[in-house]
């Protein structure tokens, strides 16, 4: 991990996404990377009538994130996302990593996401007579992440 001096902020110069150690090719795009959990209300009285109002965590919520790739027809990611999406929950339940990069191509941040799997697949927009690269835009759900 690189350290930085004072006033400098973690850059990305580039990244690379891969799912159970296999690199995702022509990620274009990182989106919405996000994890929540629940806050639980709690409201009471104390034995002298104070009113307590008190919140605690409840429990994790489901993660999101969305990739941008351009389409390759790379067998080992086509069977990755048909898996996912055909409701094999069993093996299309994978470990992502989201590897940040500096200009040296260092590693400057490494994120993993745990039982990460494709919700959902969008592809992008197509024009007659216009010659233009296929996109997808694949959305997935994952329970843990850690960040190191």
């Amino acid at each position: 991990m690189a350290s930085l001096s004072g006033g400098d902020a973690l850059t990305a110069f580039s990244f690379d996404f891969s799912v159970d150690g296999e690199t995702i090719p022509n990620v274009v795009e990182v989106n919405g990377i996000e994890k929540k959990t629940t806050t639980i209300n709690t409201q009471s009285m104390t034995p002298d009538g104070k009113y307590v109002q008190a919140q605690m965590l409840g429990p994790n919520q489901v993660g999101t994130i969305t990739l941008t790739v351009l389409a390759t027809g790379d067998p080992t990611t086509t069977a990755w996302l048909m898996t996912g999406i055909s409701g094999d929950f069993k093996t299309a339940r994978k470990t992502g990593k989201l590897s940040y990069k500096d200009t040296t191509g260092s590693v400057v941040q490494t994120m993993e996401f745990q039982n990460i799997m494709v919700t959902g697949i969008t592809y992008g927009d197509l024009k007659a007579g216009e010659a233009s690269a296929i996109s997808m835009k694949i959305s997935m759900t994952f329970t843990e992440m850690s960040v190191s």
